[in-house]
This record gives C-alpha cells, structure tokens and sequence, in this order.
C-alpha cells in the first residue's frame, strides 16, 4: 500500500502554519513570564518581576488557545513533512523511509534513556512528537542534501 503524500503547495501552508503558531505561544504571557524570570534572576534576586500582559488569543480563549496554538505547530510540521517534494521519484521515496527508520531509532533511543537515567521525569506528549517531526525534517533535511 503506497502512502498518499499532499501537494507540493502543502509545504508552504505547514510552514505558515508553525509559524503562526510558534509566534504565537512565543507571546503568551507564560512564555513571556518564564523568559523575564531567567532574565532578572540573573541580574538580581530581590527585583519583582512585572506581569506581562495577555496577547488577544490568550484573552479570549485563555488556556485552551495556548493548547490549540500547540496543535497548529503541530499540525503545520506535518503538513510539511507528508507533502511531495517538486521532484517526486523513487529516489525520495527511498531518503524518505531511511529518515523514517533513523528518526524512529533516535526516539525510542532517546525514550529509553530518558526513562533509564529519569524514571520520575514527567513529560508531556507533544515534547515527544515535536522532537520526532523535527528530528525527522533535519534528518531528511540533510540526507537530502549530502545523497
């Protein structure tokens, strides 16, 4: 069974996508937050830290538009990812699966060690799929380039 890849148009679309939504979680006022904290207790232990304000998609949807801002980054590396290069053949195909079984190895690797030297550390799913979806463009990335 042959996997059916989105047209090459896709690849731009998933890059706008990431985009806008990486901007965005960038500018919520967690992101911002965590950011000022690293910055001023270099600096000085005793400065209080300003609140930073809200950006419009986190006043109007709070929470929930940091977590759909999330599935857009998602959802735009892999609309990037399954679409058609501009020169689609067998050569592709076959960089491709490679990249698929190199970055399916790296991440259960890397899964494992975690859980070896790490058994309590809590991590949510989307670090895991984000380091997978961008292990793999790297990888194809590269392979690509040097094949």
């Amino acid at each position: 069974m042959k996997l059916k890849m989105l047209p090459n148009w896709c690849k731009k679309l998933g890059v706008f996508l990431f985009l806008l939504g990486f901007v965005s979680t960038c500018s919520m006022s967690e992101a911002k937050k965590s950011y000022l904290e690293g910055y001023y207790s270099y600096e000085n232990k005793e400065v209080k830290i300003p609140e930073p304000e809200p950006i419009f998609i986190e006043q109007q949807f709070g929470k929930i538009g940091l977590h759909i801002m999330e599935v857009v980054i998602l959802l735009g590396l892999l609309f990037y990812m399954m679409s058609k290069e501009k020169i689609e053949d067998d050569y592709i195909n076959k960089l491709r699966l490679e990249t698929y079984q190199i970055t399916s190895i790296f991440g259960l690797f890397c899964t494992v060690i975690l859980y070896v030297f790490f058994g309590n550390l809590k991590l949510s799913l989307d670090y895991f799929i984000n380091l997978f979806l961008i292990f793999y463009l790297i990888t194809f990335a590269i392979k690509k380039r040097i094949y």
